[in-house]
């Protein structure tokens, strides 16, 4: 999967539903804790979850627990991993980085955790705290760049790094799968990762030989889309790829069909989840889309993807599963990873050598074919998951996961 939008997974779901978060900082009922928590010594090892329960990106968010409730609960009920049993502290990032790292410090001064897993757009406020401290911190690291850098110990991409330098050639291919011609691409001009996303893109479009035609950034969250459209139209565009949220893509794809615009792709990196299906408004915007996922999506139908929905439906999740609830899982899932390679009753640092050791890791076979390295900060191949919204079910689509090689984007 390619993490293109750093700053969009924020506002994934935010057309989709208009839930708030009610809650912050507060403790699993799994019980147990881990006095001194430098070393996972006692029966239960109590991780803290780094979220945005609250602030502008907390309606992307509010699922996260559901994610990491139904990997742990689990797990505990099988056994617990090393004849030890989970447990976890949410924390709420109120959606700043100043807010992260107060509710990180808390976490790992007060609640004693051993470990962070991130779900968040602001986890880089708390990582200069966590790297002092020699605490590790596993999670999608879509919130910043700091995931490519070595020199981050202390972190572990759970889903593969992303290289933002790099041209993920999985995405022209799949676009020409699908008979475009003619490729266009819309970002944000205010962000760094969504401008570099559309510049990469229309690369891979043109090494799979088709032609990049339109590219234009707007400002965050546009959804006045009319005079986009029309530039659109003009070009002829039959292909296009949001690095954006689903406001925007949304509003753009009413705008065309009013000019008489069909595309035979519009792709959107997030946004996936049964959030989506239970607004008729978002079902409606988003007809004929197709949506990249976090791993292999729920329609694939995979031993893997049936284990994770019974999971969730045991927390009350009948849907697809939401981008925060697909992180989470899979976050828990790299943490407990890095348990089983450290042995019992690991310190922090033989954790975080263990979990940099591990280069076999498919999140119980959700990111299958992929195979995630935690040493590797430059993986050679990308893999794409892609499925296309018909009526009110997603579709798996055929020939995913589109996966590709990648070359460096300013070549």
């Amino acid at each position: 999967m390619r993490k293109r939008v750093l700053v969009a997974a924020a506002a994934a779901v935010t057309l989709v539903t208009g839930l708030t978060a009610c809650s912050s900082s507060k403790s699993s009922d799994s019980g147990g804790s881990n006095p001194g928590s430098t070393s996972a010594t006692s029966g239960t090892i109590k991780i803290g979850i780094l979220t945005d329960l609250t602030g502008p990106a907390s309606s992307g968010f509010v699922t996260t627990e559901k994610g990491i409730k139904a990997y742990v609960n689990a797990l505990n009920a099988a056994g617990g991993v090393n004849g030890q049993k989970i447990s976890y502290v949410m924390g709420d990032s109120t959606s700043t980085a100043a807010g992260a790292l107060t509710v990180t410090q808390k976490m790992v001064q007060s609640d004693k955790v051993f470990a962070i897993v991130e779900v968040s757009t602001v986890a880089y406020g708390a990582q200069p705290y966590l790297l002092k401290q020699g605490i590790p911190m596993i999670g999608g690291g879509f919130d910043s760049l700091l995931w490519t850098d070595p020199k981050q110990t202390n972190l572990f991409d759970s889903v593969g790094v992303t290289n933002y330098s790099k041209v993920p050639l999985a995405e022209g291919q799949f676009f020409k799968s699908q008979g475009v011609t003619k490729c266009g691409a819309i970002g944000y001009e205010s962000s760094v990762s969504s401008a570099t996303s559309v510049k990469a893109f229309n690369k891979s479009c043109t090494i799979a030989g088709l032609q990049s035609a339109f590219t234009q950034n707007v400002p965050f969250g546009s959804t006045d889309m009319g005079a986009v459209a029309l530039k659109i139209k003009a070009a002829g565009v039959d292909g296009l790829f949001y690095s954006t949220v689903p406001n925007t893509a949304f509003a753009l794809n009413a705008a065309l069909r009013q000019l008489g615009v069909t595309l035979k792709v519009a792709s959107l990196p997030t946004g996936y989840g049964g959030d989506l299906l239970e607004s008729s408004a978002a079902v409606t915007a988003a007809q004929g889309d197709f949506f990249t996922t976090v791993g292999l999506p729920a329609e694939a139908n995979t031993a893997a993807t049936q284990k994770r929905a019974a999971d969730l439906a045991a927390v009350g999740v009948t849907g697809p599963p939401t981008f925060a609830e697909q992180h989470a899982y899979i976050g828990v899932s790299a943490f407990v990873a890095g348990l089983k390679a450290a042995g019992a009753n690991p310190s922090r640092e033989k954790f975080s050598t263990a979990l940099r050791a591990v280069n076999d890791f498919d999140g119980d076979g959700l990111l299958a074919p992929q195979k995630v390295s935690f040493s590797d900060f430059d993986p050679a191949q990308v893999c794409n998951y892609y499925v296309q919204l018909e009526g009110s079910t997603f579709k798996n689509v055929t020939g995913s996961p589109f996966c590709a090689g990648v070359v460096p984007l300013t070549s």
